[in-house]
């Protein structure tokens, strides 16, 4: 008798489903392998698992008895497959990054390159999130370190900095402000392209004045924000950093006076023996001190 995973996995969703049809589109795999699966299961077995009514599928009281029996050792199966990643976790060092959008696509991917290289042992893994979910990333254990514009700290995370930026305008070279240098009065009459209220939120406040800003669009996504200007829908403001992603839409970066500086922070957790992990693993956490200066602090003018 050789059973497989794969047969106990499509005898499992069957009965959970009551439907080879809905087992194969859960599994992403046809009906007729799923049948298949399990007509070689049955016939390993001895016995017919299932009575196959025209509308719906029902365990037979044979297999109600293999179905327990199934659960745990599809339980254990998984458990092992577990203790196999923090195995190799274990001779890779893997960290997990999360990063805010702007950074996912600019500095972090290209700093993360150089640092594998130079430490080839160390696997860096990188998922891109809204700025309002990287610290919690780092609270629920999907990500060791969080990099992103500074923010209050939550609970049990602490956080260092990791640059600061000037905040330019982004904008076609004929805009009308485009050039060498421009006021904030002027950019608060142009059109502006705000990536969430946040942002021109925290803007405004740090500048000051009475007007308020002209928000013409209101967008999610960097990337998105710099689609509309290169349309010439408006303006766009952002770290000097983003300029690695705007040339690429034609835009231009011109310093907005007085210079408004940014802070980016680096979060991690302070004690990860209290922290639930959705992922645990004993090389994430001996990596961490290494990966905790894992990037240089870049010089962003």
């Amino acid at each position: 008798m050789n059973i497989t995973i794969r047969q106990v996995d499509a005898f499992l969703m069957v009965a959970e489903l009551r439907s080879f049809t809905a087992a194969g589109a859960a599994l992403h795999i046809t009906q007729s392998a799923v049948s298949n699966l399990v007509k070689d299961l049955e016939d390993q077995i001895g016995v017919q698992l299932f009575d196959r009514g025209r509308r719906v599928v029902k365990l037979t009281a044979a297999g109600k008895i293999f179905f327990e029996k199934a659960s745990r050792a599809q339980d254990v199966f998984r458990s092992m497959e577990q203790c196999a990643t923090e195995l190799h976790d274990a001779r890779i060092h893997r960290v997990r990054i999360a990063a805010a959008p702007l950074l996912g696509c600019t500095l972090i991917p290209l700093l993360a390159y150089r640092f594998m290289r130079r430490y080839p042992e160390m696997r860096v893994e990188l998922v891109d999130l809204p700025m309002s979910r990287v610290q919690q990333a780092v609270v629920d254990g999907s990500a060791d370190l969080g990099y992103g514009p500074a923010r209050d700290l939550e609970a049990g995370v602490t956080g260092e900095l990791f640059f600061e930026t000037s905040v330019h305008m982004l904008s076609l070279p004929q805009h009308p402000l485009a050039g060498e240098a421009v006021s904030w009065e002027q950019v608060r009459k142009a059109d502006v392209i705000a990536v969430g209220r946040e942002s021109i939120h925290y803007i405004s406040a740090d500048v000051g004045g009475e007007e308020d800003f002209h928000v013409a669009h209101t967008v999610h996504h960097m990337a998105t924000a710099f689609a509309l200007a290169a349309t010439g829908a408006g303006i766009a403001l952002a770290g000097r950093f983003s300029i690695l992603l705007a040339r690429g839409f034609g835009l231009v970066a011109t310093p907005v006076y007085p210079v408004l500086r940014r802070p980016c922070s680096c979060t991690g957790w302070h004690s990860r023996s209290s922290r639930p992990r959705r992922s645990s693993s004993s090389a994430s956490r001996r990596s961490m001190p290494a990966a905790t200066a894992w990037i240089p602090c870049p010089t962003i003018p």
